[in-house]
């Protein structure tokens, strides 16, 4: 049966390595067609749990350091390191931040990194609700504007899952010269699955994770080469189960 341009339209919408993709073109039709019962089945037959298997991490990284900085100084400095140019193809970064848009095929081709933007209180939009908390004036909110990648923890059947949370950096006072610099993961989730259907794509199932101090670590390593220290340890990474 020919795809109405609806059903062709919301297609090309789902990557092509979505969940249930041929499923879901039927369940679109199925939705046109006015068969409801036919569409809830389909629906029902594509919901999935796959399960999460974290890796061996027993010695994971402290994402904290003291850097010899007087605090607004820092703050302003950190601020504008995540520009474009800074971390486009970023040899710290890069490891940890990428997205792959074919999962078969890892090849550089397939990259799409993984960009942050950095919000202050003086310029917050995606933060707004973060900083109306308190003890929050001195902090930079890092926005993953909506992208996932890879866990190097968080594995399903042998496969890494899909890792999201966007973090925050705290800032405080050591002294007049020194600041003590905290990546904090704000709500680490992992996607297992496939909850159900929706308007424009199937709706992954999120699970709340504690987070890895990978991503974290990563940040403060990247911080700490643009402002020049070079006194942190290398990052730890999950051994092989």
């Amino acid at each position: 049966m020919k795809k109405s341009i609806t059903t062709l339209f919301l297609s090309i919408l789902i990557s092509a390595g979505a969940f249930g993709q041929k499923d879901y073109d039927l369940y679109i039709q199925a939705l046109i067609n006015g068969n409801f019962q036919l569409a809830k089945q389909i629906e029902k037959n594509n919901i999935t749990t796959e399960p999460i298997e974290p890796k061996q991490f027993s010695i994971r990284n402290d994402p904290e350091h003291i850097f010899n900085i007087g605090l607004e100084k820092i703050k302003d400095s950190i601020a504008s390191l995540f520009n474009f140019e800074n971390q486009y193809k970023n040899e710290i970064l890069k490891p940890v931040f990428t997205f792959y848009t074919w999962d078969e095929d890892s090849s550089e081709k397939h990259e799409m990194p993984i960009f942050f933007k950095a919000e202050t209180t003086k310029d917050s939009i995606f933060s707004k609700c973060y900083f109306r908390n308190t003890n929050t004036k001195n902090d930079i909110y890092l926005f993953t504007m909506g992208n996932s990648w890879p866990s190097k923890l968080y594995f399903s059947k042998g496969k890494p899952l899909d890792y999201t949370t966007s973090f925050i950096i705290k800032l405080s006072a050591q002294s007049p010269s020194s600041t003590k610099v905290t990546i904090v993961a704000e709500e680490p989730i992992v996607f297992n699955g496939i909850k159900g259907f929706g308007v424009h794509a199937p709706i992954a199932r999120e699970t709340k994770v504690n987070s890895s101090t990978i991503e974290e670590y990563t940040l403060l390593l990247f911080i700490a080469d643009k402002l020049g220290d070079k006194s942190l340890l290398p990052l730890l990474l999950p051994k092989d189960n």
